[in-house]
């Protein structure tokens, strides 16, 4: 378990990031001038499915959207010149047999994250199932390098402070891309920094300082989130590539919150 303090860690390297780019995006949010003729308008509009089959129109907030362009760019500069070999790499030294450990584990410790938004969201059946799922990998799966809770018929839940907030009524706000960390929104990347803080405040395990002493473990877990991650950039065969995946996260979050 004491590889927990790497997540820990992780997490707050993206706090840190989410304070650097809200305050950009402020910053920018307060130099918007009004929309002119000719003007990238700040509500662009993608078509979705209502619950009948028809076409609809989906209004995505997105007024920084030369920054959000920009950090996309740069997101898709850096998943390839860095991110995808190191992953290359470490797919061909680790045995795929291992690489479904290490997935396990950090994602046993996420489970933790999500018992914590359960117990926020009044939802005592689906908090108690993930505490009960903890409770067997960590101790019958080997501090969770086995999912045996999986095995066993347990579902398992993804829950963030982000979608605690949904659930409580607190809309999304505008659309937000963020350096590595790729799509979100003012709600999801204060309830990221939340997250951070709270699992920080907390830390059972006193894991902040495990990843300074051990820093490959640290990089393991940021390659393995990579991992799981199936989306290449620029491989849609859209035009409009930054527009569908921004409808399609906005979609993904507002199911994920409904659910």
């Amino acid at each position: 378990m004491s590889e927990l303090r790497v997540f820990i860690h992780w997490k707050t390297w993206r706090q840190t990031i989410l304070v650097g780019m809200v305050g950009l995006a402020l910053a920018g949010c307060a130099a918007t001038t009004p929309q002119q003729v000719g003007e990238t308008p700040d509500h662009d509009q993608a078509v979705g499915t209502s619950d009948d089959g028809s076409a609809e129109l989906i209004d995505v907030y997105d007024p920084w959207q030369g920054f959000n362009r920009g950090v996309y760019k740069f997101n898709a500069a850096f998943d390839r010149a860095i991110f995808l070999p190191v992953l290359q790499g470490y797919e061909w030294v680790m045995p795929v047999y291992l690489q479904d450990r290490v997935t396990d584990f950090f994602a046993n410790l996420k489970d933790l994250i999500t018992f914590a938004n359960q117990v926020l969201q009044l939802k005592p059946a689906e908090a108690g199932l993930t505490a009960f799922r903890v409770g067997v990998n960590s101790l019958m799966g080997l501090f969770g390098l086995f999912d045996l809770a999986t095995e066993l018929g347990m579902p398992r839940y993804h829950e963030d402070f982000g979608q605690t907030l949904g659930h409580w009524g607190v809309g999304d706000g505008p659309y937000l891309v963020l350096p590595i960390l790729g799509p979100s929104n003012l709600r999801d990347a204060a309830g990221w920094a939340t997250d951070t803080a709270a699992f920080a405040l907390v830390d059972p395990f006193q894991a902040s300082s495990f990843q300074m002493e051990y820093p490959p473990v640290f990089a393991l877990n940021v390659i393995n989130q990579r991992k799981i991650q199936s989306f290449r950039y620029f491989e849609t065969g859209s035009p409009f590539e930054y527009e569908l995946i921004r409808f399609l996260y906005t979609q993904k979050r507002e199911i994920e919150i409904e659910n």
